[in-house]
């Protein structure tokens, strides 16, 4: 290494990681994953040597050491990842709609139309033979539904189930026939109801067959947040925003924790060498460089005089989520890829709880 400051980091990442080893008796059932390094926080010279040590959810099957400039997470990623895909399938003799739900994300995947003429008012042997040519419409039409949903579902090799909704009687009807592959329709969970065949139709199926899908990430995060909002609507048991929640998790009065994955937030402690007074505030990390170079100018509030400085800084989310293990408190992080998770993010500003009493 030429670098003699990369050369020291490296060496102070070594010493640190020996050190925080030797707290550990033996090796954890699941491994091990110790990430240690020099953090810069602004400008060469900003950097702050931080530790983190993670045990694996599942055992880890390689080994692997680098000294590199940024952490390799790869392998424990690959962990969290869904294994479980469930399709879904929502139509009616209008259209239909072809959606796959895994984990935490709903993905609509293709829209068609049915092209079937719509019934016809005259009498007679018109009548009939128009009726004729709509049922073979109506059948090359479920064929084509079928192709696509054997292209789309069969290919997909961790398919948990297949969930079929749609307004009226065509739905039952297309999983009666003989149309969709056997390997497919085997999979079908469940046949609801629902008003609508496009995406909106998928959000239905979704939300009907939330006893099949209980498992699955997607339909806990948005009833979670679903149950932090009903208390919020009825001044419950629910607070929301840095303040708040710090202080009723401070009080023992959290139940569960919620944080948006998007949390883009960094935690600044600030304290006067002078007289020791501190304030708590929070910021984007692309704000930091600039609020450093205004506090060193800055008077303290308390004894006047330009002696503030920056004594701890941390990520928001990192704040809560180790203030929550310390006091055995339930975290939910939640995605903002759906409308509640949305909402958590913009309207609560990413943090909120669910309180176990009224304060």
């Amino acid at each position: 290494m030429k670098s003699r400051t990369t050369r020291h980091n490296v060496q102070d990442a070594i010493e640190k990681v020996i050190q925080k080893l030797k707290l550990f008796r033996e090796t954890p059932p699941t491994g091990l994953a110790v990430f240690c390094g020099a953090i810069p926080y602004g400008p060469p010279g900003s950097e702050k040597m931080e530790i983190y040590v993670v045990i694996p959810p599942r055992p880890l099957d390689i080994y692997l050491y680098r000294c590199n400039s940024r952490f390799h997470v790869e392998p424990l990623l690959d962990m969290f990842k869904e294994k479980e895909t469930y399709g879904i399938l929502v139509m009616d003799n209008s259209g239909a709609t072809f959606a796959t739900l895994k984990g935490r994300h709903l993905e609509i995947v293709k829209s068609i139309t049915s092209g079937i003429s719509s019934k016809h008012r005259a009498g007679g042997q018109s009548a009939r033979r128009f009726e004729r040519l709509r049922e073979a419409e109506i059948n090359e039409y479920y064929k084509r539904v079928a192709n696509y949903a054997n292209q789309i579902f069969l290919g997909i090799p961790d398919l948990k189930g297949l969930i079929i909704g749609g307004p009226g009687p065509s739905k039952q009807y297309f999983v009666d026939g003989d149309y969709l592959h056997y390997t497919l329709k085997n999979k079908i969970l469940a046949v609801v109801d629902t008003s609508y065949v496009d995406e909106q139709g998928v959000k239905e199926i979704v939300r009907r067959s939330s006893e099949i899908l209980k498992d699955v990430r997607y339909v806990e995060e948005k009833n979670i947040i679903q149950q932090f909002l009903a208390e919020v609507g009825k001044d419950g048991l629910a607070v929301y925003g840095f303040d708040e929640v710090k202080k009723s998790l401070e009080a023992g009065n959290v139940k569960t924790l919620l944080l948006s994955e998007d949390l883009d937030l960094m935690l600044i402690s600030v304290k006067c060498s002078n007289c020791g007074y501190s304030e708590n505030l929070t910021m984007k990390p692309a704000d930091l460089v600039k609020f450093e170079f205004d506090l060193s100018k800055r008077q303290c509030p308390k004894c006047g005089n330009q002696g503030l400085n920056i004594v701890d800084r941390k990520p928001l989310i990192d704040f809560f989520t180790e203030l929550a293990e310390k006091l055995n408190v339930n975290v939910e992080m939640i995605s903002s890829s759906h409308e509640e998770g949305e909402m958590l993010l913009n309207s609560f500003g990413g943090v909120a709880a669910i309180l176990k009493y009224k304060g």
